[in-house]
């Protein structure tokens, strides 16, 4: 459903992209290794263990995060920023005018503690000292399947050319907010409701910005939901099991701050599916 963290994430070296500069930058040895060159050798490979504290929305105090490189225990943050997959620090400008996904770039020669390689680079995700506890905060986020509903209802026939109506049920369409902390660190996840799309099962689909309305009694059966909702043309009758698969796939903003800094996790969703039976009134001639 989302991003699953591994409490001992163990994350090989990889160069990170540079912005405007004619060819990528050789990421740092660890030692005498050149991990440009080397990136699987073991005094290349940058380990960070999180030890979690604390569960729920709150994330606890008590929550650690190990750093090392090639087995050899480094500073997960320093003045320079947070540990990188490739060894080097990432941090932000004092003035806060980066966009979330660029950062400063500074590797440190770990014989001389000179430092290398400044710049600015653009980083899918945070740094991988960083990275585990907003990926540990948005783990704890509970993110429901949608609780479905319609008119007719789902459990009846639905009838060709008779607009149904859908929408979730009411409370669901609401913020889930999780957190984790570490070293004093309060990494804060949310995840909001942005868009359902409804898959019809009859090939089309329709996408709704918000909840939907639900129908109430005091609405002509042949109204449309002012909202959300389709009109069925042709019945299920010839589909396997003479039914179609009506799918609602809810797509949320996912969001994670702390510490001055904060970032967005794309594609996330949730779906719920069930099975329904789309059918056509029958005149019934009498004598």
């Amino acid at each position: 459903m989302h991003r699953v963290v591994s409490w001992l994430a163990i994350l090989t070296a990889a160069t990170a992209i540079a912005l405007a500069t004619p060819a990528a930058a050789h990421a740092d040895g660890w030692g005498h290794v050149n991990c440009q060159v080397t990136p699987n050798d073991p005094s290349c490979t940058v380990e960070v263990i999180y030890v979690g504290g604390g569960n729920g929305t709150d994330g606890g105090s008590g929550g650690n995060i190990v750093c090392k490189i090639g087995g050899v225990v480094v500073e997960c943050k320093n003045g320079f920023g947070w540990l990188g997959s490739d060894s080097c620090y990432y941090g932000k400008d004092g003035g806060g005018f980066l966009p979330p996904n660029e950062w400063i770039r500074t590797c440190l020669d770990p014989v001389t503690g000179n430092s290398t390689n400044w710049g600015v680079v653009w980083l899918p995700s945070p740094p991988a000292a960083l990275a585990v506890l907003t990926d540990s905060a948005i783990d704890r986020l509970s993110m429901p399947r949608p609780a479905i509903a319609a008119n007719p209802p789902l459990t009846a026939n639905q009838i060709v050319h008779v607009p149904v109506w859908w929408w979730v049920q009411s409370g669901w369409w609401q913020m889930q907010t999780a957190a984790a902390t570490a070293g004093g660190l309060t990494i804060t996840a949310r995840a909001l409701p942005k868009k359902i799309t409804w898959y019809a099962g009859d090939g089309s689909s329709i996408v709704c910005t918000g909840p939907g309305t639900p129908w109430t009694g005091s609405t002509a059966p042949t109204s449309p939901s002012p909202t959300c909702g389709h009109t069925y043309t042709a019945t299920s009758e010839d589909r396997p099991g003479g039914t179609f698969h009506l799918r609602a796939v809810v797509s949320w903003d996912v969001t994670w701050s702390g510490g001055g800094l904060s970032g967005s996790v794309p594609g996330i969703t949730t779906s719920t599916t069930t099975d329904i039976t789309v059918t056509q009134l029958r005149a019934v001639i009498t004598k």
